[in-house]
């Protein structure tokens, strides 16, 4: 069970970071512009996006930068399947 933990973790982090790239560069962006955007180093941002660094386990306010800065759902990036779930079960009352 552990294993399976670390496992989905990882997944998760490495899911993250793919929906970050994917994303930075359908906006034709740079990672130095996000990073000035969202006012991190570059290094700090290449964590995120190389995976090395779980963007879902950093400050709320700086993941929401960063979603707001590549014009991300926040729901959809963390949330893999259940966004809309999620969405319609504690937002919409």
């Amino acid at each position: 069970m552990e294993e399976l933990e670390r496992t989905d973790k990882n997944h998760a982090s490495k899911r993250a970071a793919r929906i970050l790239r994917e994303r930075r560069q359908e906006l034709n962006m740079t990672q130095e512009a996000v990073a000035l955007e969202v006012g991190i180093s570059v290094a700090h941002y290449q964590f995120f996006e190389y995976g090395q660094r779980n963007i879902m386990k950093v400050n709320m306010r700086l993941g929401l930068i960063i979603c707001a800065t590549l014009e991300l759902d926040p729901f959809e990036l963390i949330f893999e399947n259940d966004a809309a779930w999620v969405r319609k079960q504690h937002w919409t009352k």
